[in-house]
């Protein structure tokens, strides 16, 4: 007994299988984590390192080629890229494919622990991996108050919130740690003869604690212990500095101001115009976006009521309202598909027929959700989108064997017999085609990089799915027909026996005009590409808009974290009265710091981003207020009162802060729908002697003029004004060093952490800098008292040269090379990224005439495109050959196979024709949507040409066999199409912002399957005759083909 008979035949087995499969399934969806997309762990590792008070050419010379020495000559790194700015270090260490990155790190963490030659006044090196890891939430404490105050309370509140259940990490922004400052005078210094050394070391000795050893007494053992000065102000001021006779010694509070401050910002914050201390919050691996998001609520709800009234708790950037929003939209339009699925096969079956075809869906789908759980996946917009590419494959499956079911048991075969034949007759061809599925979407998992971990999850799920369907298919699905299916009504009708008739006629006349069929069908796929190459841009990702975009300024070098504060606060003022309460939902402020990127910041006095949350916009017209909400399952329309979208209101801001002379440069960076890098992003390097910076500009001005292109800008700027000291030939006979010199400037005004000690319950720094008068004015430096080993007080001025300079903002190099890089955003509605960059590479080539030396790399978008569509020709190319060798395997013919395969590039003309007819640019993601139809379409391929070799097989002629085929098999396959079609028409027709980058996919998947459904019962009968001719013509010119067993 065969197991689908065994199956049939004991139906409480199968439901009782089943119920225990649902709850499985249900169980760990309820554990899936949800979020945005997928979390990726590229194959990146960062190193940072801090130099407090550095110049950029400085953190280079001493850290940054430091560090690239160190890392030189490691198989495992592709590329290195470093960029040094003013008191920090980045070293980004971008690893091949194949590297082992767990192995890596350890080798990296080896590598620092044996550097011996960084500066003693640098922080050790801190290695991370990069993770594309969504913050879920931020949250801002403001309000009228000092600074001081908000972080006192900042700090309770980041305790509070890292306790709760799922939260990885709170990470404070604008949050300072308490300090004591010991500010000297340096002329009463020089007065005593009394160095910043002394000094230190005289603390150090007065407030170390220190262990005496033990006595071992009769009693026992007693420990003996040195109790340094305590750690309040009034103790350390009295720390005896020098003694002199009868007793006398000099105070340090004689000699310098003490004071409890804060430790000198490099950042702050802002929110809704108020001071503010922002608390990021990071879920972990295995947590809710929307429940984390959701406790956070809650727990400031109850802290809210603790805290003082002139403090306010405020939060900004909620990924959970984005992820709800895009996850209720694309279940719903999963839902709403498989309502039209039903609806569909209702009309042409029967409810019963519908009923067992529907259950399948669900079981599939449980199955596949239980082993994405497995399998460490979660659930976000990629994997939900890859469930509605495997509806369609679902139904497939579940279609072609009820069907053929249903088929036999209108020729008279009772139910248990029908259901054992309509399986098992079906069993092989739905297995190859469920493999040839599987062999079409398992070389996505070569693609290699960020973008390859970014669709994992799509071969995945299709493939969860299959092995779920092919389960329920054989194993469920024929119990159930033989249980529920009680009656088969005679629903073919006078109509569909016309349109049957006709389908014959038109495939007959097709069939004796073959090659004419084929001659057309070919014109028309050269035409589709023809237009595709010349009318329809490729882009890697479109926008998205989200109601979330990002300012970045640049205020003059020359200012400082308080200037640029004041111009951020005009700023805000600005646009505030640019937008309205029904525009303007959050408005969050960064001075100092700005995020460009993923894991990539860039830091200055003079850097200002400020991060603009928008309400919902307005929905206008009948299909948005109505039509679409009804379809994604909410009942009530949109309440958004925002009428201007988020690129006018862009270009609003724009114009209302163009009159601020004091902003250098502004740039607006929105959100991207994938991840890609900046739309336009290419490097120069070249020989030492090479003027980098005048063909930067040049480039620079030539991408301005380019029709589309904005926010023009490259790295590499002038930094602050810098005053360099060199020890002269009378330092030298002194015997100072350059070394001595530089420690002694940097004590003196970067101030210098003599020791740690608990104050108050927590562990703060002492530091002992030049007191804020001395160190604000310019020729200070040259006036600095130096005090010698022998009590002789000099000047700087007299053992240095001192010389005002200035040099560059932040130093970018790629491979031990100092590169600089341009930037630019496109508009996508005016052209492409890569039409604009076809432009640039022909001025480039023009660069490179005049300057042989000059090197040009491209990265951002035409990077990504070029590594993505390399991997997925690739996988595109393994797909095409492990399906060939399927088909061979199961047709046991070449020509056959071959047939199958032809129909999969006649695709590409509904693919062309739909982005044509919904003004689309072709993208990735199109590319996505063409795999999952090519899998489709051999399914119903190999199943139409199996049907013909088994009616050839029983005697019958070639071209009855094909019309015969036709016949039984246009119902099934009309099926599969219409209820593909409309299972992803959602998100073709009323995609909403949340879900709209997903739209290319499914008008590949969509309209790619109308066209191919009339070329399967058209098209493919005619190649297969066109086949057999010439297997035919072969044979009788002596070539031999392997000889089907047909007539």
């Amino acid at each position: 007994m065969s197991s689908i008979a065994f199956a049939i035949d004991r139906p409480l087995l199968v439901n009782l299988l089943l119920l225990l499969v649902g709850v499985a399934g249900l169980m760990a969806w309820q554990k899936l984590p949800q979020e945005m997309f997928p979390t990726t762990e590229q194959p990146r590792v960062q190193i940072t390192t801090l130099f407090a008070g550095a110049s950029p050419e400085e953190v280079e010379r001493q850290i940054t080629i430091p560090l690239e020495s160190a890392f030189n000559g490691q198989s495992d790194i592709e590329s290195l890229t470093s960029i040094s700015s003013e008191g920090l270090s980045r070293l980004t260490l971008e690893l091949t494919s194949e590297s082992d990155i767990d192995e890596f790190v350890r080798d990296a963490e080896a590598i620092l622990s044996r550097l011996d030659d960084l500066p003693a006044a640098a922080e050790l090196p801190r290695l991370q991996r990069q993770q594309t890891r969504f913050p879920v939430i931020s949250v801002a404490l403001y309000g009228g108050v000092a600074r001081h105050t908000l972080f006192e309370y900042a700090e309770w509140v980041e305790q509070q919130l890292a306790q709760l259940p799922d939260v990885a990490a709170v990470e404070a922004s604008g949050l300072r740690q308490n300090e004591i400052w010991l500010e000297a005078d340096p002329y009463q210094l020089a007065q005593f003869g009394i160095s910043l050394t002394e000094i230190k070391q005289a603390v150090v000795a007065a407030v170390a604690d220190l262990p005496g050893g033990r006595i071992e007494s009769r009693e026992g053992d007693i420990l003996l212990r040195g109790l340094g000065t305590g750690a309040d102000i009034e103790a350390i001021g009295a720390i005896a500095v020098r003694h002199g006779e009868e007793g006398r010694y000099l105070r340090l509070d004689q000699l310098l101001k003490l004071s409890l401050r804060q430790e000198q910002a490099t950042t702050l914050g802002r929110y809704n115009g108020y001071p503010s201390v922002n608390l990021t919050l990071t879920k972990t691996e295995s947590g809710s976006t929307i429940e984390v998001a959701a406790a956070v609520y809650r727990t400031l709800q109850q802290l809210r009521q603790q805290l003082p009234l002139t403090i306010q708790v405020g939060t900004f950037s909620d990924l959970s309202v984005y992820v709800k929003n895009r996850l209720d939209t694309v279940k719903a339009s999963g839902v709403v598909g498989l309502v039209l699925v039903l609806l569909s096969l209702w009309l042409f079956l029967n409810g019963q027929v519908a009923l067992v075809t529907a259950v399948g869906i669900p079981i599939a789908f449980l199955v596949a959700i239980l082993l994405l759980w497995l399998s460490g996946f979660s659930i976000n917009m990629v994997s939900l989108f890859a469930f509605l590419i495997a509806l369609g494959l679902v139904v497939d499956d579940a279609i072609i064997v009820t069907e053929n079911i249903y088929r036999h048991l209108e020729s008279g075969l009772d139910h248990r017999t029908a259901a054992v034949v309509g399986a098992t007759e079906l069993f092989w061809p739905v297995m190859a085609s469920a493999a040839t599925t599987i062999a079409a979407f398992l070389p996505m998992l070569t693609v290699s990089g960020t973008m390859g971990a970014f669709i994992a999850v799509i071969p995945a799920v299709v493939i969860f799915a299959l092995l779920g369907s092919l389960w329920e298919s054989f194993w469920v699905l024929p119990s159930h027909a033989k249980e529920w299916i009680r009656s088969v009504p005679n629903r073919s009708g006078q109509e569909r026996r016309w349109l049957m008739r006709r389908y014959l006629a038109l495939l007959k006349w097709g069939l004796l005009n073959r090659y004419l069929v084929l001659v057309t069908t070919i014109a028309l796929l050269l035409l589709a590409l023809l237009f595709a190459a010349t009318r329809l841009p490729f882009q890697l990702f479109g926008t998205v808009s989200t109601g979330q975009f990002f300012v970045n300024i640049e205020a003059p070098l020359n200012y400082s974290l308080s200037d640029s504060e004041r111009l951020a606060a005009k700023i805000e003022q600005q646009i505030m009265a640019e937008l309205d309460q029904s525009e303007l939902a959050s408005l969050l402020t960064n001075v100092g710091v700005t995020f460009v990127g993923f894991n990539t910041m860039q830091f200055g006095s003079n850097q200002i981003q400020i991060i603009i949350d928008l309400k919902p916009q307005r929905a206008e017209g009948v299909v948005e207020r109505w039509i679409a909400p009804l379809l994604n399952l909410q009942w009530q329309p949109p309440t958004g009162e925002r009428v201007r979208t988020a690129e006018e209101v862009i270009g609003a801001i724009r114009q209302r802060l163009q009159p601020l002379s004091a902003i250098e440069s502004l740039a607006v960076v929105r959100t991207s729908s994938g991840p890609a890098g900046a739309d336009i992003e290419i490097g120069l390097s070249g020989s030492g002697d090479l003027p980098l910076q005048p063909l930067a500009n040049e480039l620079r001005d030539y991408i301005a003029t380019l029709v589309g292109t904005s926010d023009v800008s490259h790295n590499l700027r002038q930094g602050k004004q810098e005053l360099t000291y060199r020890l002269n030939e009378r330092g030298r006979q002194l015997g100072l060093t350059q070394q001595q010199l530089a420690s002694m400037v940097r004590a003196a005004f970067q101030g210098e952490e003599v020791v740690r000690v608990n104050h108050q319950g927590e562990r703060i720094a002492l530091r002992l800098l030049y007191a804020e008068t001395y160190r604000q004015q310019f020729d200070a430096l040259a006036r600095l008292p130096l005090t010698l080993a022998d009590g002789r007080v000099l000047f700087l001025g007299d053992v240095a040269t001192v010389v005002a300079t200035r040099g560059l903002s932040d130093i970018t190099r790629r491979n031990a090379t100092r590169m600089v890089t341009l930037t630019a955003e496109v508009d996508s509605e005016v052209a492409t990224p890569l039409q604009v960059t076809e432009q640039i590479e022909r001025y480039v080539e023009t660069l490179q005439q005049r300057h042989p030396d000059l090197k040009v790399e491209w990265l951002g978008e035409k990077r990504a495109a070029g590594e993505s569509m390399r991997d997925m020709g690739l996988a595109l190319l393994i797909a095409l050959l492990l399906i060939f060798v399927i088909l061979t395997a199961l047709f046991n013919s070449l020509l056959d196979s071959l047939v199958v395969m032809v129909a999969i590039p006649f695709g590409m003309i509904g693919v062309v024709m739909g982005h044509w007819l919904l003004d689309l640019n072709l993208q990735f993601l199109s590319m996505i949507g063409f795999l999952a139809l090519a899998g489709i379409v051999v399914n119903d391929s190999l199943i139409l040409i199996d049907f013909v070799n088994r009616y050839r097989r029983e005697g019958h002629p070639r071209f009855e066999a094909l019309l015969e085929a036709g016949r039984i098999r246009a119902r099934p396959i009309i099926l599969t199409s219409m209820t593909t079609f409309l299972g992803v028409s959602p998100l073709i027709f009323f995609a909403t912002d949340q879900t709209a980058f997903l739209t290319p996919m499914a008008v590949s998947l969509g309209f790619g399957l109308l066209v191919s459904t009339v070329l399967i019962l058209f098209t493919l009968p005619c190649l297969y005759l066109i086949g057999d001719d010439l297997r035919l013509q072969c044979n009788r010119e002596g070539l031999r083909f392997k000889r089907r067993r047909v007539v």
